[in-house]
């Protein structure tokens, strides 16, 4: 069968999480987030090439262009191929624009790093994580299969392509009529915009054992570990006394492929919002710690979440939203997420344990991730572990670095051994 036949009059519909993306991205707000493998050799670009090529075709959901209707952003099965490019331009650069017709992610080489960058709309952490993975398969064969077991193992995650684009949220939809979760106003991050629309990375790597010994030192999880720690930050070093008031509050996405049977490779995440008000409570990194690791508890329930997603489900449903004209519903969204966006302060994000067949790992140095910031969430961090290397990446769109250094300060008082690194200044001016 020909690619234009197989292509052909093949859409899907934005699920929940991803009719939002396309109304409100620009050159500031990309909502890309970048995935990337650090290989322990300099990355073949012709090896890089036939192995992106052989992905795509077990993944076809990624090959997608957005097209724009009369009520509606969809996606559409297209012909173009992708390629992998040089690094160039600054990370989680934009993809999406609303008049062209190009494929929804990229795939970047630098050195021995090899980045896969996905406009949301198509994609979460996990759904991503499983295309790069399928690259890094197709690639390390191709460079090593004479070191490779004769029978080659296989990845624990390949969904078929039915699955793969299945849209999760409605399956597990159940109608709601939970009002809405994003009344109150946060705390938000002022400080100096840096110029151009660039952004700050700074990255801390240290031993997965540690950073998990410490955190059952603690009695809870390194989720609620590095949540409590951010949440104390900004507190400490981005909140002028005149705001205490103001609840520091988090958004903290979940997998919902934890909670519900799911293969698919579409967004399938809800976020819990976490709030922490120093007014109203103690100062001390144990009393917030208390606090998170409680609301994290209450709301990973499946009930809590399901009612979560089921909110801004029934929202997509109505039959005034679904028939309000696109140009109009534009305008609707945008108010909508900066309503949404006020309602937190910083985002941090948690895509877990990345793992490979073993052949594979000596071939693997790390796995990191980076996160978009925007205007109104000024300060993200994700963090992602292979083998014993757990790596937390900071984006910022502000000068300011205060945050990061009291940050990585306590993991560092607390013994963990660290390795930072920054791009656009000096790695001793972070500690």
């Amino acid at each position: 069968m020909k690619n234009s036949e197989k292509t052909r009059d093949i859409w899907y519909q934005l699920d929940n999480a991803a009719n939002l993306f396309p109304s409100i991205s620009g050159n500031s707000n990309t909502n890309v987030f970048r995935l990337t493998c650090a290989l322990r050799e300099p990355v073949d670009p012709g090896r890089l090439q036939a192995a992106l090529e052989a992905a795509i075709d077990s993944f076809p959901y990624f090959e997608v262009v957005m097209r724009r209707g009369l009520f509606w952003f969809y996606l559409e099965r297209t012909n173009l191929r992708p390629v992998a490019e040089p690094e160039s331009g600054r990370p989680c650069g934009r993809i999406f624009y609303k008049h062209i017709k190009e494929l929804l992610f990229r795939v970047t080489y630098f050195q021995n790093n090899i980045n896969l960058e996905v406009f949301h709309a198509i994609s979460d952490g996990t759904g991503a994580f499983d295309f790069l993975r399928a690259i890094l398969y197709s690639y390390l064969v191709s460079a090593h299969r004479d070191s490779l077991p004769e029978e080659l193992p296989i990845l624990d995650r390949e969904p078929p392509p039915v699955q793969q684009a299945e849209d999760s949220f409605n399956r597990y939809y159940t109608p709601d009529k939970t009002k809405s979760p994003f009344k109150q106003r946060a705390f938000t991050i002022g400080g100096t915009l840096l110029p151009n629309e660039s952004i700050r990375i700074i990255t801390a790597t240290l031993p997965t054992s540690q950073m998990l010994a410490l955190a059952k030192s603690k009695g809870v999880t390194i989720t609620a570990y590095l949540t409590s720690l951010m949440i104390l930050s900004v507190y400490q070093e981005l909140m002028p006394k005149r705001a205490i008031e103001r609840t520091v509050s988090v958004t903290v996405p979940v997998d919902l492929r934890g909670h519900f049977t799911s293969e698919t490779s579409r967004n399938f995440f809800s976020v819990m919002d976490i709030g922490y008000n120093f007014s109203k409570g103690g100062d001390s990194f144990e009393e917030v710690l208390a606090h998170v690791t409680r609301k994290l508890q209450e709301k990973t329930n499946p009930q809590v979440l399901a009612r979560a997603f089921g909110y801004t489900m029934s929202v997509q449903k109505n039959p005034f939203s679904r028939f309000t004209p696109l140009v109009l519903k534009n305008h609707i969204l945008k108010a909508a997420y900066v309503k949404r966006e006020r309602a937190t302060t910083c985002a941090p994000s948690n895509l877990g344990r990345i793992t490979m067949p073993e052949p594979f790992v000596p071939y693997i140095d790390h796995f990191s991730c980076l996160l978009n910031p925007t205007h109104l969430h000024r300060w993200k961090a994700c963090i992602c572990s292979f083998e014993d290397a757990l790596v937390i990446s900071f984006t910022s769109c502000i000068a300011e670095t205060r945050a990061h250094k009291a940050f990585i300060r306590h993991l560092s008082a607390q013994g963990l051994d660290i390795c930072v690194t920054c791009n656009g200044g000096a790695d001793d001016e972070i500690l």
